[in-house]
């Protein structure tokens, strides 16, 4: 915002501006702006060679709104060390480095946010404000605009007036400040602009998506206007345009070209039609164009901009994030620590490295980087094991015990798919009519990733097979919306659906949501929990029994043995890692019926089954729009912290949650925030009080009744308040990973940024919790769920994957090892090569990534373990983009290194087990299933090997051995 308005005031400044539009929300309309001179302060700016405080520039860029932090990945962020700052300037798409040397700038460089690494030197640097100006006059958003003209929709006005009421509301229950443009105000400010009315604008078109027939019912509007000389426009993804235009093309008789632009389809005679390629959910007239967007035709199954590949498995852990200090598992030689990079004996710097490792009693080895593919990180408590010896025996046996084991499983696992696959579920596939009219009711647009997890739903539940499927989004990211589609399919259908929550408060903020969406459908949602009366209980028991209620939402409560269903056909859970492995079986109850579970932290056993593919999963990463990070630190049992935080959330208008571990733990800090900041209301809700009193507790404070709700963990599940954006957790080494992040997805679920303090007492922490912290204050970004499941999943280990402990063979060899053995076992169970085995390359040096152009051996590391690991062609030509695009172009060891890896690949392909080559001839030892023909590419067998006899130099000789096992591959295919 401060970023818009100080564009705003530098394009009014300038004289020979262009038109300008600025496009607002309602709420946009309505807010308090400091006024327009208050932008012309001119943001820090820096060029390499000027001089430099790092003091006093970390105190001006605090002043303008940055927040201190040691990893800078957001908008807003700095870190100030002795040589370099980090910062992400507030108006900027990316963050920037910039170097110091003898008090000077020496560089300024942008890097990746994900990866850190500088990408692109910065001649100028422009810090803009993070906060908006202070102790300025604030006023309404036209005094920051010329006059001209002014539209503004009724859904628009709407959302205005209500922010403002919502304002007034609020300032009477503070005693404060009416915090919004009012409506006299408005009217006065807008006196001298042209109001141009929507209607004379542009008009909706229908949703021809809620008819029975939506290609005929589109025909039927659009025919009259094309016969008057109107021009047809279809806009949508390139894959919808795909699917729609021969079928319109067909309906209308009218041929449907390609346009760049809206102006390029304005200018085409009338009667004829064009399509699109755009981002456009919704078409409508102007003039005399009709534009009909995909969405508008396939509603819910359009695809709105260029939605990812599935993420699934991209869920698995990134094995090649190795780096030296790492605890590691050899798959040959067992755990060891990785000590870092050495020069290959014999090889001249910069052309051969290898990989040493420590093991038990100061032993060492070197391992080659072609074999780093043979080197996996342990990551389970990595402080808890202990190195193995170099004789070898103690391991041979763990591995092969583990491999048995994984062999076992892997079969008992494919027996419980083929069960699976025997199984018939209902089909529900409702009336598609029925169903959008249902889908319109969503006020927002989908994000592409919850988009996608809806279509998986609905293929699932239309496909006759039972569904078991996780959908994994982090806390706020719209999980509710996906079990809502899940629910009106099957409801409209004519199936009833149970909806399990963990509390209370989840189930009454749920039962408003699907009591509002389902609002004039015909579809009854009922609720049903210990807050629930007899009669309310005795009508939901009833009604479930003889189908008149279709959805019901409940705790445990709806699996009681006097609950019966007239026709169940999905059960979704909500937070799944708050149920027992029991209570899902008990909830479902038949293997036939349909099931969805939901979590932002799956418990580490069901994400291992979502990721070696034994369960189906859908992934939503995307955040909504405007959602911002939660910011998380550690700290000690500071008064002074804790009450400034506390005050500044109440300065800003918002609420805090302070949570403790223990009910006995509510009372001394009841009394210490008293003390501490006596000026704010406190409200207290833990267990031991009755159901009824925590609900009105809760529900209360989301309403905005007090500043602080002093609470257990309670509160994790599901609450809804949008106005908090502190939490201060109390003792926080006595909560679990999972627990502290659902709690910190309490806060900042609003516009505006959230603050976690995890407190903890001074004294000494067991070095495993601290980790765990660590990894919460860490994981801050948005969307850390994943990466938190996936940490938990590091740090206890998957367990049994046929039964319900958290211990496991990873345990003994590491989270990633064991993945890598259990997936060699699926395939080897399903009668596919398991995988295990790598060609023997021997032809000449295998190169290597020099450290004077990648000078960071830990990245040098991680790429060798990447490179060794890449299966397929077009992963390999990815990495070599990379590689260029980060480092520039690769020298001759790199691409010797790269050839190498090629090889391997290829032989691997065409199941060779060793390939030798010198300056007379090329060598090839097929394995004896190796499928390939005597004479092919002009080999000649002799003594089980196939020779190439072709004299060769050594710059080009990996060249010529690409070439002959491509031609291999070509003939073989």
């Amino acid at each position: 915002r401060v970023a818009a308005l100080r564009a705003l005031r530098r394009a009014n400044a300038a004289a020979d501006r262009p038109t300008l539009a600025c496009i607002m929300s309602g709420e946009a309309a309505a807010r308090l702006y400091a006024e327009p001179a208050a932008f012309d302060a001119v943001p820090p700016t820096l060029r390499p060679g000027d001089p430099i405080d790092t003091a006093a520039f970390a105190q001006e860029v605090e002043r303008i709104g940055y927040v201190i932090d040691d990893r800078v990945d957001e908008p807003g962020e700095v870190a100030v060390r002795a040589d370099v700052i980090d910062i992400f300037p507030a108006d900027a798409g990316m963050p920037a480095r910039i170097e110091i040397s003898d008090g000077r700038i020496a560089a300024i460089r942008s890097y990746d946010p994900v990866t850190q690494l500088s990408n692109g030197a910065s001649d100028l640097l422009e810090v803009g404000r993070a906060l908006e100006p202070e102790g300025s006059e604030r006023g309404g958003i036209l005094a920051h605009l010329r006059t001209g003209r002014l539209m503004m929709s009724a859904k628009a006005d709407k959302r205005r007036r209500r922010f403002i009421k919502l304002a007034r509301e609020a300032a009477g229950r503070d005693k404060g400040k009416v915090d919004a443009f009012d409506e006299e105000a408005w009217t006065q400010a807008a006196k001298d602009w042209t109001v141009v009315e929507e209607d004379a604008a542009v008009h909706p078109v229908p949703r021809f998506a809620e008819s029975r027939s939506p290609l005929n019912a589109m025909v039927r509007f659009v025919k009259p206007l094309i016969d008057e000389g109107h021009v047809l426009l279809l806009t949508g993804s390139e894959r919808d345009i795909r699917f729609l235009r021969p079928r319109i093309e067909k309906k209308l008789k009218v041929e449907i070209g390609s346009v760049a632009s809206m102006t390029e389809a304005e200018a085409m005679p009338g009667g004829s039609g064009a399509a699109l390629i755009a981002p456009i959910d919704r078409g409508g007239m102007r003039d005399r164009l009709v534009m009909v967007a995909a969405g508008d035709l396939l509603g819910s199954r359009a695809l709105v901009g260029e939605r990812p590949e599935p993420i699934g498995h991209a869920l698995a852990l990134s094995s090649g994030d190795i780096r030296a200090g790492d605890v590691v598992v050899h798959e040959d030689h067992g755990v060891a620590r990785v000590a870092g990079l050495e020069p290959a004996p014999g090889e001249e710097e910069g052309e051969g490295e290898m990989i040493a490792l420590e093991y038990a009693d100061g032993a060492r080895r070197l391992v080659p980087v072609t074999e780093a593919g043979r080197i996996w990180r342990y990551g389970a408590d990595a402080d808890a094991v202990k190195l193995v010896r170099l004789d070898g025996a103690s391991w041979e046996k763990r591995r092969a015990a583990i491999a048995e084991a994984a062999a076992e499983s892997a079969k008992a696992l494919l027996a419980l798919a083929e069960e699976r696959a025997r199984l018939e579920g209902p089909v529900i596939d409702p009336d598609p009519a029925l169903y959008e009219r249902f889908v319109s009711g969503f006020p927002f647009n989908e994000t592409a990733d919850q988009a996608r997890a809806i279509q998986m739903v609905r293929d699932d539940l239309a496909s006759g097979r039972p569904m078991d499927r996780l959908v994994i989004g982090d806390v706020g990211y719209g999980k509710t919306e996906v079990a809502l589609r899940a629910a009106a399919l099957a409801a409209l259908a004519g199936y009833q659906v149970i909806l399990a929550a963990p509390t209370t408060v989840l189930v009454r903020q749920h039962l408003q949501t699907f009591e509002r969406r389902f609002a004039g459908t015909g579809i009854v949602v009922a609720g049903l929990s210990r807050l629930s009366n007899a009669a309310d209980k005795k009508a939901a028991k009833a009604g479930l029994a003889d189908g008149s209620i279709r959805v019901v939402i409940g705790t445990g409560a709806v699996m009681a043995k006097d609950v019966r269903y007239a026709k169940l056909g999905l059960v979704i859970i909500d937070e799944e890692q708050r149920f027992g492995a029991a209570d899902k079986a008990k909830l479902r109850g038949r293997p036939d019926i349909h099931l969805l579970t939901l979590s932002a932290t799956p418990i580490p056993r069901t994400l291992h089954r979502a990721m070696i593919g034994l369960q189906q999963i859908s992934v939503i990463a995307t955040p909504p729009a405007r959602r911002q990070p939660i910011r998380t630190s550690l700290s000690p049992p500071d008064d002074g912290r804790i009450r400034t935080a506390l005050l500044r959330e109440k300065a800003r208008g918002g609420q805090s949650f302070v949570v403790a571990p223990r009910i006995e733990d509510l009372a001394p800090l009841a009394e210490r925030l008293g003390r501490i900041v006596p000026d704010l209301s406190l409200t207290q809700a833990h267990g031991k009080m009755a159901p009824a009193e925590i609900d009105a507790a809760m529900v209360g404070f989301a309403d905005g009744e007090g500043d602080i709700l002093l609470a257990t963990n309670i509160i994790e599940a599901g609450l809804d308040v949008p106005r908090a954006n502190t939490m201060i957790v109390w003792r926080a080494d006595r909560f679990g990973l999972a627990q502290l992040h659902q709690l910190r997805g309490r806060v900042g679920r609003g516009n505006r940024r959230g603050q976690v303090m995890l407190v903890t007492r001074d004294e000494k922490i067991a070095p495993r919790t601290m980790k765990r912290l660590r990894t919460l204050a860490i994981h801050d970004q948005l969307g850390a769920g994943f990466a938190i499941s996936a940490e938990d999943l590091d740090q206890r280990g998957g367990g049994d994957l046929l039964s319900d402990t958290q211990a496991g063979h990873m345990k003994l060899i590491g989270v990633d090892l064991y993945q890598h053995i259990f997936g060699a076992a699926l395939r080897q169970a399903r009668g596919e090569d398991a995988g295990l085995w790598s060609p023997e390359v021997n032809i000449g040096a295998a190169g290597a990534l020099p450290a004077s152009w990648i000078p960071e051996a830990d990245i040098r590391l991680g790429l060798y373990v990447r490179l060794a690991r890449i299966a397929d062609e077009a992963a390999l030509q990815a990495l070599e983009e990379e590689l260029a695009d980060r480092f520039g172009p690769l020298p001759q060891p790199a691409r010797q290194l790269v050839a190498t890896a090629r090889i391997a690949m290829l032989g691997r392909a065409l199941r060779i087990a060793r390939i030798d080559a010198g300056p007379a001839a090329i060598a090839l030892t097929p394995q004896p299933d190796a499928a390939i023909a005597e004479g092919a590419a002009g080999l000649v067998e002799k003594d089980g090997r196939l020779l190439l006899r072709e004299q060769t130099d050594e710059p080009e000789r990996k060249d010529r051995v690409v070439e002959l096992l491509e031609a291999i591959g070509g003939e073989a295919g």
